[in-house]
């Protein structure tokens, strides 16, 4: 007997421009909301505020895939001509590439994302900081596989991570050293001789909205605001920040927590959401206080709320290396830059040629900067 295929199962991939993606926010969130693994930073909430205030280049794009009107796969990028590598979007506000891939059909979804971009670039691809051993990732790089298309991992790097395994009390008997932990007890006593020690945290309206001032104005006040690389430097990097991380109850994906002084913000720390996943994307503590460790305190409270209070399943370090809650967290994870070949012919040798260009120009960008901190030290 002939089986025809069933027109709903099969998939479609489409490519669209930022000016399409107004259309296409009903069907994103719905990945988001069904994704096999979470990513905040290609959630459209947090997307859209780059684009709109900090990332305005015409040349990006995103791959779609659809199985009859259901978004199944989402991977924005940049470049496409046959000369150059294609890279999933990226900006210093992006702390992970993972395709977004519906969790009823990972593979299915990530086989056919692969062969939508041999459409849009039959050679080299890069995505930056993907978590390793994550599903997405996983399907990505067996879908590759299957299809006889080399990949390999370069630069990989610990990222911090935190789910539910025991209470609050728990984890810190476990994960810290007595003298850790009397050394953050001492800490938290020696600011109380200041004055009343207070911890808040808020998700949305007027107090998320305060809670974000003050971050910006901690930060700007530190060494990123003398650095000229606190948000609240430009306006641009500014109204990013007040367009991703507020908003009333229904549209806020933020949770901002803060640490005071008698009433007065001495520590920030915002959380997004995408899924039951929290990205700690951002912290400031107001260096007056840097001898109280007043940015580690805040950090035991959101350890503290996390465990006990369950308001996430899992807190993501949000870096690309070292991060303050290295040891207060209790497991890391690999990540690292996913590159592949989609090139028709010398695919393996091609791939080999562009780990090692990659390889040496971070090299030397890593010199460079190593360079320019001596001269200005």
């Amino acid at each position: 007997m002939l089986q025809l295929p069933d027109p709903d199962r099969l998939m479609r991939g489409e490519v669209l421009s930022r000016d399409e993606l107004s259309g296409l926010v009903p069907a994103w969130e719905g990945l988001c909301a069904r994704a096999v693994e979470n990513n905040v930073y290609y959630a459209p909430r947090y997307a859209l505020a780059l684009i709109k205030n900090i990332d305005r280049d015409g040349n990006l794009r995103f791959a779609t895939v659809w199985q009859a009107d259901t978004l199944v796969a989402l991977l924005p990028f940049k470049g496409s001509s046959i000369s150059a590598a294609a890279r999933a979007w990226q900006t210093d506000y992006t702390f992970s590439c993972t395709p977004l891939l519906d969790r009823a059909c990972p593979l299915e979804a990530a086989t056919a994302l692969v062969d939508l971009l041999r459409t849009i670039n039959a050679g080299e691809w890069i995505v930056p900081t993907a978590n390793i051993g994550g599903p997405a990732c996983r399907a990505m790089v067996e879908a590759l596989k299957n299809d006889n298309r080399p990949s390999r991992i370069v630069n990989s790097f610990q990222r911090a991570v935190v789910e539910h395994a025991s209470s609050f009390d728990e984890h810190m008997r476990l994960h810290l050293s007595s003298k850790r932990r009397r050394d953050l007890a001492r800490s938290r006593r020696r600011l109380e001789e200041l004055g009343t020690v207070a911890h808040d945290s808020h998700r949305s309206g007027e107090g998320l909205d305060r809670a974000v001032r003050a971050f910006l104005k901690i930060e700007s006040s530190g060494w990123k605001g003398r650095r000229g690389t606190a948000l609240a430097c430009h306006a641009s990097t500014r109204q990013f920040a007040i367009d991703a991380f507020t908003g009333d109850r229904e549209a806020s994906i933020c949770r901002a927590d803060v640490l005071t002084l008698d009433s007065t913000p001495v520590a920030v720390g915002l959380t997004v959401f995408s899924g039951d996943t929290g990205f700690t994307v951002k912290g400031a503590y107001d260096e007056t206080y840097r001898s109280y460790s007043v940015g580690l305190l805040l950090e035991v409270e959101v350890l503290r709320g996390f465990l006990n209070d369950r308001w996430a399943s899992r807190l993501d370090g949000a870096t690309n290396g070292a991060h303050v809650v290295d040891g207060l967290w209790s497991s890391t994870v690999e990540v690292g830059d996913l590159m592949f070949s989609l090139a028709s012919r010398y695919a393996e040798q091609r791939l080999y040629l562009f780990a090692l260009a990659d390889h040496a120009k971070k090299t030397v960008k890593r010199s460079a900067k190593a360079l320019v901190a001596r001269v200005a030290g």
